[in-house]
């Protein structure tokens, strides 16, 4: 029996480059994987417009999850959204700022000031705020979000840590569930798959505990943290981009695709 591997990816600091965000390093071990028809699913807390524009650079033809798993689209371009909107969840801010404590709106600073902040240019800032399912903030990254979760959870929200932002959702909605609704639809398409998850963060948790096997390509200084997490994720010895080629290089030597 043919087993199909199908591999799930981070993006933000695993396919780019944290500080530049290119794709320049991780490209080769993308385009090995499109020459072995190997999918590659990104996962990322970025919008729909941002994914798009991402996936036509890159290529790719698979399915990908967008704002955290708040939505997952097709090959084709279509979509669908999970949860609460974006409309639905500005509405809960003061709660959020009251339990969160000191909170800065994304969508209440300027393109230019988003700019400056994140680094890219003002077209990019505002593909990055289309969003519509979520929510992003910038707060002191001492935040306890599991207690804050806990306190969110009646409101029926949930907050997540990345990079520069913390990203506000539908507390139904993770990156793992998304996950797995891919997952069942490469079932349903291939028979039996094995499931990879590559990523640098604690917010890719959902993701990797949700695969066969999980990589985590972040910053040593977090490893205990997302092992205490994800008990059976690996540790590569390359952080970043070079991380993600060290085990697509991996898999690709462990699997003859038919």
């Amino acid at each position: 029996m043919d087993i199909f591997p199908v591999i799930f990816s981070d993006v933000d600091g695993t396919i780019l480059d944290y500080t530049t965000y290119s794709y320049t390093q991780s490209l080769p071990a993308i385009r090995a994987l499109a020459g072995r028809d190997i999918p590659l699913i990104l996962v990322s807390s970025k919008t729909f417009t941002e994914m798009h524009t991402l996936h036509t650079q890159l290529e790719l033809t698979w399915p990908f999850i967008f704002e955290n798993g708040a939505g997952i689209a097709n090959p084709d371009g279509t979509y669908s959204l999970h949860g609460k909107l974006y409309q639905e969840l500005i509405a809960y801010k003061p709660v959020i700022a009251q339990i969160c404590g000191t909170v800065q709106w994304a969508d209440s600073l300027s393109v230019e000031e988003l700019s400056v902040y994140t680094g890219l240019p003002a077209r990019k800032v505002k593909d990055m705020m289309a969003r519509m399912a979520s929510v992003l903030c910038i707060a002191p990254h001492t935040l306890d979000i599991a207690t804050i979760n806990r306190k969110l959870r009646q409101y029926g929200l949930a907050i997540t840590t990345g990079g520069k932002f913390f990203t506000v959702t539908d507390s139904t909605v993770n990156k793992g569930r998304a996950v797995q609704a891919i997952q069942s639809l490469y079932r349903e398409k291939l028979g039996t798959i094995y499931s990879y998850a590559i990523g640098d963060g604690l917010n890719d948790a959902d993701m990797f505990n949700a695969v066969d096997e999980a990589y985590f390509v972040g910053r040593k200084d977090l490893w205990d943290s997302i092992h205490h997490a994800c008990p059976h994720i690996r540790e590569t010895k390359k952080t970043g981009p070079s991380g993600f080629c060290e085990v697509i290089d991996k898999i690709l030597k462990n699997y003859s695709v038919t």
